[in-house]
């Protein structure tokens, strides 16, 4: 890609562009993946060049929805209402074939979890992760936003530790669904920039709707010459996710009837309670209850509350209340080594 487009290279890890190379970006997607080597910033001139707006995408090398609109957007001919930095993250992951299905940059080293790593800390991707947050920090952002899908099919929402008006605002360019949330797990989100800043889950990976919601946001984001605009009563705001996970080496299977070569058996079609509210009573899966339960959904403090979200009868598993889940996954090596949901409590 360096010897078609003009750019500067301030880090020999990080690859900068700037408005020049519009024109010599490859009209497809996949054509414009294959263009990039590794973290590769794009910084365009807005109207207002007092103000530079932050997106980045592509944190995980399966979740297309970001990549897909910033390549709309950089080869379009609009220019922004502020200046911009786009921020590919991790186009090896997906460059990796099968492409577009690799999370990792390396085996089951999860970038997003790595943006509180200690700088003694030296691997690659805590490396990668200080990158991007250097980037992020020396615009001064007015507002970051990072896209994401969904781990399943899903609606799109936002993630946030703030429900302030200014982040509220930011999240309804995309969506009107927060999880307003204090765990912590090394996500960029949970930095300080002195900025609003919202995860934007876009929808499953696979959806042609994900797409557009990320296309139609970042439209808005990038053209709206003011975008704190009192939009903030739009968002419906869901508080105090807990984190619903394995515990140890346990195994989880999907089916329509209860497997025995895993631990826990949740139904097949699962991922289809992201689209509503889970009542009290409904049913997930099976488990032996002759064994300890080996699931547990962690709270804001660290605590496993695992009893507010799972009732056991009969060998079989059953929402404990009114709950909304988030992110729930029949991708097994997500659930496995990251998580199987998110759940909040409805009242």
């Amino acid at each position: 890609m360096g010897t078609l487009l003009e750019m500067k290279v301030l880090n020999p890890e990080i690859t900068y562009y700037d408005d020049s190379f519009r024109s010599q970006i490859e009209p497809t997607a996949l054509g414009f993946l294959r263009q990039l080597t590794g973290l590769t910033i794009f910084d365009l001139k807005g109207k207002d060049t007092s103000r530079t707006r932050v997106v980045t995408t592509l944190i995980h090398g399966n979740e297309p929805s970001g990549f897909i609109a910033c390549h709309l957007w950089l080869r379009s001919q609009s220019v922004p209402a502020t200046n911009v930095r786009v921020l590919i993250c991790n186009p090896e992951a997906a460059r990796t074939k099968p492409i577009f299905t690799n999370r990792y940059l390396n085996t089951n080293e999860d970038l997003n979890r790595f943006f509180d790593a200690p700088d003694s800390d030296q691997s690659e991707v805590a490396n990668r992760a200080r990158q991007i947050k250097q980037a992020v920090a020396e615009v001064k952002p007015e507002a970051v936003i990072d896209l994401h899908n969904t781990s399943g099919a899903s609606p799109a929402f936002g993630v946030a530790l703030s429900e302030s008006d200014n982040v509220l605002d930011l999240v309804s360019l995309f969506s009107q669904k927060l999880i307003l949330t204090g765990l912590h797990v090394g996500a960029l989100m949970e930095l300080d920039f002195s900025a609003p800043i919202a995860t934007i889950e876009c929808g499953g990976a696979n959806e042609i709707f994900s797409h557009q919601v990320a296309t139609d946001g970042l439209h808005e984001y990038f053209t709206r010459e003011y975008i704190f605009d009192h939009h903030a009563g739009r968002v419906e705001v869901h508080r105090h996710p807990l984190r619903v996970e394995l515990v140890e080496d346990a195994s989880v299977g999907f089916s329509h009837t209860r497997l025995p070569t895993t631990d826990i058996t949740l139904r097949a079609d699962v991922e289809t309670l992201n689209q509503q509210y889970t009542p009290a009573g409904e049913f997930l899966g099976w488990y032996d209850e002759s064994q300890p339960l080996p699931l547990k959904a962690i709270d804001e403090q660290g605590n496993d509350q695992i009893h507010r979200v799972i009732e056991i009868k009969n060998g079989c598993l059953f929402a404990g209340q009114k709950l909304q889940l988030f992110m729930v996954t029949t991708t097994c090596e997500i659930a496995t080594n990251d998580c199987l949901f998110y759940a909040t409590a409805e009242q």
